[in-house]
């Protein structure tokens, strides 16, 4: 029986740098989206607003004031429905009445948008089937909005009048939360290890702005938590000990690190980096090569599969972490759904 599908990366460009030092040049992320797709159009007639008010510095609703005048001088009718809490975009998007030339449009960061994806997604009538999504960033890292280059709110909006739809897979993820079973349907990552560590760590650090996720990082580095698991990728099992998996559907995470530049959001797969137990010197070697623009992918310490199907067992319940929030544990269960979503782009 053959092995995971293993993700292949062109050869590394070597250059000299400083004092004739050789320095690897950052990989050519691949395009967030194929070029086989068949160009569709939407005519929108109302946007409903789902808007986190509590998102990145707190601009939700500041943002959502100019969205919501910017497509009223367009001739595009507005609802807004705000936020009040953890879940709530769940519940609205799920419960929205939806008619012909409807888009749902989430106001946030890229936890709000896998709730109101996960609302979508979980309706009775299948309205993802037929209305698409529009993304407006007001979030802290903005990862899915910063692959689609979606800079802002503006851009947000530009491309909703365009009207210019493309699909995106989603990656239907099964957690253990106080106990139950939950679901949320992925539209960025799902992390487990060390990179879960260093986000609970940073959010113990907000007052330090960004700079907090390098010194989450840094200090999951010197603590060196390793975990036993089973990871099931594809059917095929790797029963090991591990310091981090890497599991992306966009190229970046975090603060925009680029952590599977071959990742491409309508390839029918999500993509794994898989770090095995290695001495805190070398996962401090990785950590400064996927800063540099993602040249860990070269690491002989690194291996990158791609996955239809992921489970990931362990003795304990570990936390993991969806689309930037910390959020239930292991056992996990991922299913890729291709081209789930119509998305403007």
């Amino acid at each position: 029986m053959s092995g995971p599908e293993k993700v292949s990366f062109d050869e590394p460009v070597i250059t000299k740098g400083f004092l004739g030092r050789s320095r690897v040049m950052p990989p050519t992320k691949k395009p967030h989206f194929s070029d086989s797709q068949v160009k569709e159009n939407y005519n929108a007639v109302r946007v409903h607003l789902i808007v986190n008010p509590f998102s990145g510095k707190k601009k939700g609703l500041e943002v959502a004031k100019e969205v919501e005048a910017n497509l009223i001088e367009s001739k595009i009718e507005v609802e807004s429905h705000i936020t009040n809490g953890p879940n709530h975009a769940i519940q609205i998007a799920k419960s929205l009445n939806l008619i012909k030339g409807d888009v749902v449009a989430s106001v946030g960061g890229d936890g709000t948008f896998c709730e109101v994806i996960t609302g979508f997604m979980t309706r009775d009538d299948k309205s993802y089937e037929s209305f698409p999504l529009a993304l407006i960033p007001a979030g802290t890292g903005n990862s899915q909005a910063n692959d689609m280059e979606i800079s802002d709110y503006l851009v947000g909006i530009d491309k909703i009048l365009n009207g210019n739809l493309k699909k995106m897979d989603i990656g239907r993820t099964t957690f253990m939360l106080d106990g139950k079973e939950e679901i949320r349907y992925s539209h960025n990552l799902v992390g487990w290890g060390l990179g879960v560590d260093s986000n609970i760590l940073a959010e113990k650090m907000r007052f330090l702005g960004p700079l907090r996720y390098d010194v989450g990082a840094l200090m999951s580095i010197i603590r060196g938590k390793v975990r036993k698991a089973k990871c099931y990728i594809d059917g095929h099992l790797i029963d090991s000990s591990f310091i981090l998996l890497l599991i992306q559907n966009t190229c970046t995470g975090g603060d925009r690190l680029s952590l599977a530049p071959y990742a491409q959001v309508d390839d029918g797969k999500m993509d794994i980096g898989v770090i095995y137990q290695i001495s805190r010197m070398k996962v401090l070697t990785l950590f400064n090569q996927l800063k540099a623009g993602g040249s860990h992918i070269w690491n002989p310490n690194v291996e990158f599969y791609r996955f239809s199907n992921l489970k990931i067992e362990t003795e304990e319940p570990t936390a993991i972490n969806i689309d930037g929030e910390n959020i239930g544990t292991t056992p996990l269960e991922i299913e890729v759904i291709p081209s789930a979503l119509n998305i403007f782009n």
